[in-house]
């Protein structure tokens, strides 16, 4: 079984503004990191196969893939630990969330498949056709 994680993308508004805080990250730390609070149990499954999906504006709309997650010490002493995560955001088909606090695991059977690349060029489809295909049922 594969496990995945779900987290609100807390301030952010769009998945293009989520790509410009991560890359203020990357070049602060050189790589892009999430810091959390809680450690999750279920830490080498999400290194092997698991994502971080993006929830922006109660709807899951972008995945990233982890690479690790480690455990740190705060500056105020406390526990927490760092997600890194690959830079390609990878949109899947948006999702209505309800939010939540902190982060929730996402199990494979829940998740929501990635969006289709258009096969010719490899682009990404425009966002209003993809919101038409889904209304449609398409996807």
């Amino acid at each position: 079984m594969s496990y995945h994680l779900k987290k609100i993308a807390v301030g952010i508004e769009t998945v293009e503004r989520l790509s410009i805080r991560q890359e203020m990250i990357k070049e602060s730390y050189g790589t892009i990191l999430h810091t959390t609070r809680n450690m999750p149990k279920k830490r080498e499954d999400l290194i092997k196969t698991g994502s971080i999906f993006w929830i922006i504006k109660r709807n899951v709309l972008v995945r990233q893939k982890i690479i690790d997650i480690v455990s740190v010490i705060r500056s105020d002493g406390s526990k927490g630990c760092e997600i890194e995560l690959n830079k390609n955001l990878i949109k899947v088909i948006p999702t209505p969330m309800k939010p939540f606090q902190g982060w929730r695991y996402y199990l494979e059977e829940d998740i929501p498949r990635d969006l289709n690349l258009n096969k010719e060029t490899g682009e990404d489809l425009p966002d209003n056709i993809n919101s038409e295909l889904i209304k449609l049922g398409l996807y």
